[in-house]
């Protein structure tokens, strides 16, 4: 036992001045991050199944995409996995240095595989290797330190004595999901529908990228189970494609967590925009994923109200290509209450200062009554002239008629100021005074 706490000590003192590390490839998006941080990994397993059993335990060291830190006169120079037993008189080495260790499985979770020298073993040759599993339990990250870290305890474990192979089963958070960039294009993006333009607003650069991304550092607290900033994903009349856990709904959060979570605010919706009397107009979203309120403990489901104010000095800059679009930061945010699992979200942009007004119909009525009267007196004027050979005010199309009308409404508005102002009631007593 003093020689194996001996062996711990050391290598923990040289792993501080000696280890060597590269750097790992990334694995396919899952986060092996927690994986390679410390100079090496320790657990010990029952000696019943331990090549060279003994009475006492086996100890294994072992790391990712580095070596163990070397120890003098141990068989274990230049390796990654090392097994060790107080009763053997010098470690052994199971699995060689690899560059990249790591080995994506079909469904979720990965493999990191090592394979070592030929040994004997239960009086025959062969050659040792180690295969490690990685399984999804999002309680388990596998904390790690500079130096060296304890790893959980194996979920499940075997020799195969005839081929020397081990096998070692954990559950590791990181391997739960794949890690998808918010940034992800779609390679395919479904291609925005016909939206309905809200009455007089320019909504062209909203529906030009694939989605846009919000991000809300406060009011994303949704669930028990999440923290109180997110990044929000929006895309305009079409559903946003290719995000993890967000593909086919409209609005959706996303988590940094381990593993990341990802909750629909709002479902698909071709048609969302509603403009306002007073200036403005909405994008509303409902439909979105069943959750438990954490104020009330009662379930609901999510939907979001988002308002566009008037801001001149906003532009939504659309991007190159067909990447996402970076939204500028929301001027408010209200969050899930006690009350509604309602999110309502202000954002300030240049679309929504002032309506495309169109022409009324008075207004439209007045410009044909403009042109006909204008074709009128055109070609009224010429038949006159040309055809009729007229001269002086009878040049006018219709000028009996005409000056009638006008000297009709003349008389008829003196008539009128007359009887407003008592003039009428002082002619008729003038009269009489005469007589």
């Amino acid at each position: 036992m003093k020689r194996l706490y001996l062996l711990f000590a050391i290598l923990t003192f040289t792993s501080i001045i000696q280890s060597e590390t590269f750097n790992c490839p990334s694995l396919d998006g899952y986060d092996i991050k927690n994986l390679t941080i410390p100079t090496f990994w320790q657990f010990e397993l029952e000696s019943s199944i331990c090549i060279e059993s003994t009475e006492s335990p086996c100890h294994f060291y072992f790391t990712f995409c580095k070596f163990l830190p070397p120890v003098v006169n141990s068989t274990c120079f230049n390796s990654s996995v090392c097994q060790y037993s107080s009763e053997a008189s010098l470690p052994l080495e199971i699995g060689h240095y690899v560059e990249n260790p790591f080995i994506p499985k079909e469904t979720n979770g990965f493999y990191a595989e090592f394979k070592g020298p030929r040994i004997s073993h239960k009086g025959k040759l062969c050659n040792v290797s180690i295969k490690m599993e990685f399984d999804c339990n999002s309680d388990q990250p596998w904390i790690p330190s500079q130096e060296s870290a304890l790893a959980p305890f194996p979920i499940e474990y075997k020799l195969n004595s005839e081929t020397c192979q081990y096998y070692i089963k954990f559950d590791y958070a990181g391997a739960c999901h794949k890690i998808v960039p918010p940034t992800t294009t779609p390679f395919n993006p479904t291609p925005a529908k016909i939206c309905k333009q809200p009455e007089g607003y320019d909504i062209t650069p909203l529906i030009d990228p694939p989605y846009w991304i919000f991000n809300i550092t406060d009011g994303c607290y949704v669930e028990s189970n999440v923290t109180n900033t997110c990044k929000l994903y929006m895309a305009f009349c079409k559903p946003i494609d290719d995000l993890k856990g967000c593909s086919g709904s409209s609005v959706c959060l996303q988590y940094n967590l381990i593993p990341p979570k990802s909750v629909v605010a709002g479902g698909y919706t071709e048609d969302p925009f509603t403009s306002f009397k007073n200036g403005g107009f909405l994008a509303i979203y409902s439909h979105g994923e069943e959750i438990i309120n954490p104020y009330t403990g009662k379930s609901c489901n999510l939907e979001i109200e988002v308002k566009f104010e008037c801001d001149n000095s906003v532009d939504w800059k659309i991007p190159e290509g067909n990447e996402p679009g970076i939204a500028p930061f929301p001027s408010h945010f209200s969050p899930v209450s006690d009350k509604t699992c309602k999110l309502t979200m202000n954002v300030p942009y240049k679309g929504a200062c002032s309506k495309k007004t169109g022409l009324s119909g008075g207004t439209i009525l007045l410009i044909i009554l403009l042109i006909f009267v204008c074709f009128y007196l055109a070609f009224g004027f010429a038949y006159q002239i040309f055809i009729k050979n007229e001269t002086g005010n009878n040049r006018i199309p219709h000028y009996p008629f005409w000056s009638f009308v006008f000297l009709s409404c003349l008389e008829g508005m003196m008539f009128s100021w007359k009887f407003v102002t008592c003039q009428r009631k002082k002619e008729k007593l003038l009269k009489y005074d005469s007589i």
